[in-house]
Order: structure tokens, then C-alpha cells, then sequence
């Protein structure tokens, strides 16, 4: 199993609803985590990036958006549980 569909394993049993509620689609295996878009009713409309940090069996979480082919960065959370993924996406993807 790919680190990208152990994470997506993770976020759907952590909470089967949250990829749906976030419009998360376009996923892509970044080979180091996942990567996904965010679309729909949520306030924030961008993408989200989660790499594996394999040594410290941790994850780096990514907020960000492509606008006119530049990559702006709307923040980085290091250093999270797989348990709180959910929650920090939730929490500013909304």
C-alpha cells in the first residue's frame, strides 16, 4: 500500500463524511503523502498537501492555491498525529 492511500485510509476512518464535506477531489500521489483539491461550500478553495515524515512518524499538512502559475502557501501545520489530521483540515478548510 502507497503512503497516499494510507492516508486517505486514515482520513476516511477518522471520519467517512470529511472528504465529502471538504469537495476534496483531483487526488494525487505525491509518492511522500497525498495531495487533494478543495471545492464546493467550504470557505477556503484550494489544495492540500499531507507528507509523511517518515522518521518521526509524523505528518506535514499544506494549505495552498495556484493563482496566475505561482503556488501561494496559506499555511503549513508540522508535526501532526494522524489522529488530528482530520481536525486541523477541518478546521481551516471548514
Amino acid at each position: 500500500m502507497t503512503i497516499a492511500k494510507t492516508i486517505l485510509t486514515q482520513l476516511r476512518t477518522l471520519d467517512r463524511m470529511a472528504l465529502f464535506a471538504w469537495g476534496a477531489k483531483d487526488f494525487t500521489d505525491t509518492g511522500t503523502g497525498l495531495q487533494f483539491k478543495t471545492s464546493g461550500m467550504t470557505p477556503y478553495k484550494g489544495f492540500v498537501k499531507i507528507n509523511y515524515n517518515q522518521g518521526q512518524d509524523l505528518y506535514e499538512i499544506e494549505f495552498f492555491r495556484i493563482r496566475k502559475s505561482e503556488v501561494k502557501v496559506d499555511k503549513t501545520v508540522a508535526e501532526v498525529y494522524a489522529e488530528d489530521m482530520v481536525g486541523i483540515i477541518d478546521s481551516f478548510v471548514g
